[in-house]
């Protein structure tokens, strides 16, 4: 009877327990829902997805340059099998050819022949680009190999280069500059932790005109090391490279697919995976398990609202699996129609990595804050659902160890799901969408130790990471192309909500500003950038809120409504500054400094009446912002010189945010206050030597803006005298 009572004591609290967590854990999806993607999508399959595309890194077959690459064959087979819609293989021209080696193999030539790479092993162990031919020559070590002074008494003139330098720029220094006929390169990412690691890179195929490319090769930093210890010791090393390559017609090759809407909508969801980069590097993790991931989530959605477990979706969703960033660039070029249509998009890049292989989490890039959107907080509601329901958390230890709501495969791991969400960062396809002004968020696994190198295998992914990434963006893709006015309404809840904390995390960082004195400010300085914080972080909080109305059956009139909560949110930041007002006072006592609210400065006041006008950029222009990333082909002419200088002094994760920024019509003082409102402070002048070199490259235009007009002073009135009763 004891037993029977304690157990049924036990079963209680344990349902007690449950009701408990499931009220504390809350996502924009039910319970029900949330239980129905988990049961249904499954790791296992995006996995082998991925071993159909690539089961290894191989050297293509020549056939798959003439018709379609593996790939693209088996994602189409699979989507068409699954139930997608409008499942189409397309092809677009790129003005690069595409480089293929047949054979490539490099030797130590003697006195005792050895092999030590062949392209048959080892995919990248050739550098893309190489030219072909048989070649020997004595090596010779540079050391780094970057700079002018690591080659100071070193005839490399028909010789082999050894550096530790990446192959493109020991090309350029040793091959273009000196003569050299071929690079080694033992670059690495994580050489110490990794020595038997070969990173994937490339040589450029054009060479100045009169010189010969030459050929690359990247080894590991353990043969690098030991080739680098015998040329030391004196032994003269020959080094033979073989190599057998050809170029093919330069194309642009992705898979499209859809998923219609119930045709209440004519909104687009865009999910997006990047196949290929580049035809040679072949990277299970980087980025084939993203698109076999996304691949996975679509195969499950369709099954559930198939069932009813989840509701159709309004709103037509396209799968794009393509080449990285410019396959992205040119199917919305050419797709005009769907662009302008798209709502959100979510974009999955290196997905599934056993997370403790090396000590990753899973990270979602918000948008920046130059694409406020209600995207972020709809992704963070499930991505954090999904990570707090798997871990296991000390205060429930008393009535079950274990997870919440366990997501895990039965091939792969049961660690706990590490999950973090994080400010914008670009360098993927969602960088196209976010430079036209479509919200997009980015899921990925960092650190990767693996990816861009020999070892990035497919058995290095986990079928529970996988599940988890595919509940995760089936839930927050789910939420996007089904919701109406309902749903809409919870997520501006959630914004206006999570907006809220945001505000008080830069109430925090100014109040650091001023507690700390950080930067080298001084305290008037301090309580300036504080402001400048709260007041950015505000108008941000306004917009995120509205932009959920593309979410509600009548946009325009959602938008209305929702812009109530302007006034709310200024009087919370008002509230905010205001305690910011009274900390700067007492600061001041502490430091015994007089003090008066700070009026701008001379640089302040021009900054403000300096517009900057966005000029046309031509086509093919980088899409990572202002300054650009595209590769120095010509002499450096001073003003690019001078835009480099300028580069400098801005710190580089704010670059790609201010490239956007300063083509948005404000102000010189306008652009400054955002990206430091965001990121921390950025001198103004600084900001303004951004701009001016800019300018000096034809990408923007300064204007002064002319004076707001005197206003006449109203004459002064008499009151009358008051007549006499």
């Amino acid at each position: 009877m004891k037993r029977t009572g304690w157990a049924a004591g036990f079963a209680v609290v344990a349902v007690a327990l449950v009701g408990g967590q499931e009220r504390e854990d809350r996502t924009l999806l039910s319970h029900g829902e949330m239980r129905a993607i988990i049961n249904e999508a499954s790791g296992d399959r995006a996995v082998h997805a991925v071993y159909e595309m690539v089961p290894y890194p191989r050297v293509r077959d020549r056939a798959e340059y003439s018709t379609r690459f593996r790939e693209s064959a088996v994602i189409a087979k699979l989507a068409q099998e699954f139930g997608f819609s409008d499942v189409a293989v397309e092809s677009f021209a790129q003005g690069t050819p595409t480089w293929h080696a047949n054979r490539a193999e490099l030797w130590v030539a003697g006195p005792k022949p050895e092999k030590l790479y062949d392209v048959h092993d080892i995919l990248v162990s050739v550098a893309s680009g190489s030219d072909s031919g048989d070649v020997t020559a004595a090596l010779v070590d540079v050391g780094t190999g970057t700079r002018p002074e690591d080659y100071a008494g070193k005839d490399v003139s028909g010789k082999i280069v050894l550096g530790s330098g990446p192959a493109g720029v020991l090309q350029r220094l040793a091959v273009f500059e000196r003569g050299a006929v071929g690079v080694l390169s033992y670059n690495a990412l994580r050489g110490d932790d990794y020595p038997d690691q070969l990173l994937s890179q490339s040589v450029s195929s054009a060479a100045p005109q009169g010189k010969a490319p030459g050929f690359g090769w990247s080894i590991a930093p353990r043969q690098g090391r030991a080739l680098a210890a015998r040329l030391a010791q004196g032994e003269a090393v020959v080094i033979r490279s073989i190599i057998q390559a050809e170029t093919f017609p330069a194309e642009l090759e992705m898979v499209h697919a859809v998923i219609p809407g119930d045709g209440s909508s004519n909104q687009v969801v865009m999910i997006t995976g990047h196949l290929y980069e580049g035809y040679t590097k072949q990277g299970a993790n980087d980025n084939v398990s993203g698109c076999a991931l996304s691949l996975e989530m679509g195969r499950a959605y369709l099954r559930l609202v198939a069932d009813g477990a989840l509701p159709k979706p309004k709103r037509a969703i396209h799968f794009l699996w393509v080449p990285e960033i410019s396959g992205t660039m040119a199917w919305l070029r050419a797709h005009d129609d769907v662009a302008k249509r798209i709502v959100a998009n979510l974009n999955f890049d290196m997905e599934g990595l056993l997370l403790r292989l090396s000590g990753s989490a899973w990270v979602m890039h918000r948008t920046p804050d130059s694409v406020p959107s209600f995207l972020n907080d709809l992704c963070a509601s499930v991505l954090r659902f999904v990570g707090e329901t798997n871990r296991e958390r000390v205060r429930y230890r008393s009535v079950a160890y274990g997870f919440t709501l366990p997501v895990v495969s039965q091939n792969g791991s049961r660690d706990p799901f590490f999950v973090i969400e994080d400010p914008y960062y670009g360098a993927s396809d969602h960088v196209v969408f976010i430079n036209q002004g479509i919200p997009a968020v980015m899921f990925i696994t960092w650190p990767d130790n693996f990816y861009h190198s020999s070892q990035d295998t497919p058995e290095r992914l986990d079928p529970t990471q996988m599940k988890r990434a595919a509940v995760v963006g089936i839930g927050c893709m789910s939420l996007v192309a089904s919701a109406g006015d309902e749903t809409g309404l919870k997520v501006a809840a959630e914004s206006l909500a999570r907006g809220a904390e945001r505000m008080g995390q830069a109430q925090r960082k100014g109040a650091s500003y001023i507690a700390d004195l950080s930067f080298g400010l001084s305290l008037p300085e301090a309580y300036k950038e504080a402001r400048t914080a709260i007041r950015h972080q505000a108008n941000v909080e306004k917009a995120v809120v509205k932009s959920a109305s593309v979410l509600f059956a009548d946009p325009a009139a959602a938008a209305k409504k929702l812009a109530a909560f302007d006034l709310l949110i200024d009087q919370r930041a008002a509230s905010l500054q205001n305690e910011i007002a009274a900390l700067c006072r007492l600061r001041a006592e502490q430091l015994k400094l007089p003090w008066a609210e700070p009026a701008p400065t001379d640089l302040e006041k021009r900054a403000a009446a300096t517009l900057v006008e966005a000029l046309p950029q031509p086509a093919g222009a980088s899409p990572f912002g202002g300054g650009g990333r595209r590769a120095q082909t010509g002499p450096m002419t001073p003003a690019m010189q001078a835009m480099a200088d300028a580069r400098r002094k801005i710190p580089a994760h704010i670059l790609g945010e201010l490239g956007t920024v300063m083509r948005q019509g404000r102000t010189v003082l306008e652009i400054r206050d955002f990206i430091s409102g965001e990121f921390e402070p950025v001198p103004l002048q600084d900001v303004f030597d951004y701009l001016k070199a800019a300018e000096a490259l034809g990408q923007v235009r300064l204007v002064e803006k002319p004076a707001a007009p005197a206003t006449k002073k109203a004459p002064a009135t008499v009151k009358a005298p008051a007549q006499a009763g």
